[in-house]
């Protein structure tokens, strides 16, 4: 299997289209000027329309950390409290992020494979009103469990406190109502659900969003993540370098083509052919023995987790795959890393044949 390209069925990044593919191998564009500006301009207007939002983007070189760190240094200060929801390993690495920015994070709690619940984030800000704002992970990839963010973006404004959403692998792959859903920060990145490849992320500022970033003009937390830059140069540079550094511009060219892919689609019909792919997936998993780890009603659409059969470590069956049918699937993560398999079904080109040749690969393992 050495000499073919693996087929990625991992929760991202994702195997992008060959229109996509064929954008990112175009001839480099300078990063300036009034041709590559209206470009990259585009590109903002088709993720407003996936952020369903009419608040500022920034496109930033770097993976979904880089504007997750970004909304946290620009919009809170060294000991300001924070909620963040934590119910599984991206929601600890949440919390680890918030505490690195001298951040006093009381954590809101759920068992890893449950959800996170608004009435625990009420009943914590009514126990802690000193508290400037909640961060929520949407899809929690390492247990696929989808957090209920509409609701606790109500408790969250109830309480006239701040709302950050880290939708790195939802956006485009679950409903996400910005501003309907008083969602102050938001952050995805390129390489999931929106169908390209790996090297952008995206931060999301609301009007909210602003008010909480220009609360303290000294927050001393760097300058590439703090986006009252990025907003001085979309701003004052806005005809010809809308951004304070060199732009990746063949990553924004592929975001751009899976943009356009994706709402040409539909994004209601996306979602719907997501759906369909992860109950195809998960009847075929029990017929051969992999229980899901979550029930359907929670079931994430661009992604599933279950169980190894008979206790089976989970790395022995990833190998097991790529070396015998070139696919690559994940294990789980911390706790669960050798209890779970992941099979990601969160890129633009599967089908139901890509479906039904995981469950037949995975059929032919023998335990032991």
């Amino acid at each position: 299997m050495e000499n073919k390209p693996l087929k990625l069925m991992i929760p991202g990044p994702i195997q992008p289209s060959d229109d996509v593919l064929d954008a990112m191998g175009a001839p480099v564009r300078p990063h300036y000027g009034p041709g590559f500006t209206a470009y990259y301009n585009e590109t903002l207007e088709l993720l407003r329309k996936v952020f369903d939002t009419n608040g500022d983007l920034f496109l930033m070189v770097g993976s979904g950390s880089v504007a997750i760190d970004a909304v946290l240094g620009s919009a809170l200060s060294s000991g300001e409290k924070l909620l963040v929801g934590v119910n599984g390993f991206f929601g600890e690495r949440l919390q680890a992020m918030a505490e690195g920015y001298g951040l006093g994070v009381i954590p809101v709690t759920a068992e890893w494979g449950e959800a996170l619940r608004a009435e625990d984030f009420d009943a914590a800000f009514r126990a802690h009103p000193e508290a400037a704002a909640a961060a929520v992970v949407h899809l929690e990839t390492s247990t696929t469990v989808i957090n209920p963010i509409e609701a606790i973006g109500a408790v969250t404004r109830k309480h006239g406190k701040y709302f950050m959403v880290d939708a790195v692998s939802s956006m485009g792959g679950l409903p996400v109502k910005m501003d309907e859903w008083g969602i102050d920060l938001c952050v995805t990145a390129s390489q999931k659900c929106l169908g390209a490849p790996p090297g952008l992320a995206v931060a999301a500022v609301g009007g909210r969003g602003w008010e909480a970033i220009n609360r303290n003009p000294n927050k001393g937390h760097g300058w590439y993540g703090d986006l009252r830059v990025w907003k001085w140069y979309a701003e004052n540079w806005a005809d010809w370098h809308p951004f304070p550094v060199t732009m990746a511009t063949n990553n924004v060219a592929a975001l751009h083509t899976a943009l356009q892919g994706l709402l040409a689609e539909g994004i209601p019909q996306r979602l719907e052919r997501y759906r369909c792919l992860a109950m195809r997936l998960r009847a075929g998993l029990r017929r051969i023995g992999f229980e899901p780890f979550t029930t359907d009603e929670m079931a994430a659409p661009v992604l599933t987790a279950a169980y190894t059969p008979c206790g089976e470590p989970s790395g022995k069956i990833v190998g097991y795959m790529e070396r015998e049918h070139g696919i690559k699937i994940s294990t789980g993560l911390g706790m669960l890393k050798e209890k779970l398999i992941r099979v990601g079904h969160m890129s633009p080109t599967l089908t139901e044949a890509d479906i039904d040749e995981v469950v037949n690969a995975l059929s032919g393992y023998k335990v032991g």
